[in-house]
């Protein structure tokens, strides 16, 4: 049987968040989010869903944070649904969605249906993420030295809640100057990660969480 008590103080909780989050929007100013930083400390493992049927497999894992890397017009809302009723954090790849324009319209849709957030290359959905109360997570591609010159000035100008790197593997190259910019900015590594001995390797070398499409990898 659940426990009264606890229910009740959950839902005070969840009341406060909400009348929070109202007043913070009829002030003209987004809602307080808990920072990224606090859910990759809890798991630093992130499940990176690329199909529609591991919904269930990555709501299952420990993580509270939950990537979609795959939608369209016809499914993503599901999706999203389903992993907030969970009790998780969805934060879904604009880039990555079929049938989606990469513009603030397309946020504002992803905020309706219960986005927690977007992670994107591009800055412009970036920054109304951040304006309308989304989390923003800048995805970005370490190729040479010149993407790394491209992604300080990036940050610089546009501070987003956390920066993912692809491919993982080089991502600590990057992070010197990401903490001379933020010192608290979490950094996520993506891409090419096969086993948990790198997964291992990348946090010990100071990145902040991984993110992984291998279930096999997912944290429960």
């Amino acid at each position: 049987m659940p426990d009264a008590k606890g229910s009740d103080a959950k839902g005070r909780h969840a009341g406060r968040e909400r009348a929070n989050s109202d007043t913070s929007l009829k002030n003209g100013t987004p809602p307080l989010l808990t920072p990224l930083r606090v859910f990759c400390a809890e798991t630093p493992i992130i499940p990176a869903i690329r199909k529609p049927e591991l919904v269930e497999l990555a709501i299952a894992s420990r993580s509270r944070l939950i990537y979609l890397l795959t939608g369209d017009p016809e499914n993503v809302e599901q999706m999203i649904q389903k992993i907030t009723a969970a009790g998780k954090v969805p934060i879904v790849n604009l880039d990555l969605l079929n049938g989606f324009s990469r513009d603030k319209y397309a946020v504002n849709y992803l905020k309706r249906v219960g986005a927690g957030g977007i992670i994107s290359t591009h800055l412009d959905p970036l920054r109304h993420a951040l304006a309308i109360g989304l989390y923003g997570i800048q995805r970005t591609f370490l190729l040479d030295s010149g993407a790394m010159d491209t992604i300080s000035n990036q940050l610089r100008n546009t501070p987003v809640h956390a920066l993912e790197i692809l491919p993982a593997l080089v991502a600590p190259k990057m992070l010197e100057r990401v903490r001379a910019i933020s010192a608290d900015l979490p950094v996520v590594g993506g891409g090419l990660i096969s086993n948990m001995k790198e997964v291992e390797a990348l946090l010990e070398q100071g990145l902040s969480a991984v993110s992984t499409s291998h279930p096999e990898m997912w944290i429960k």
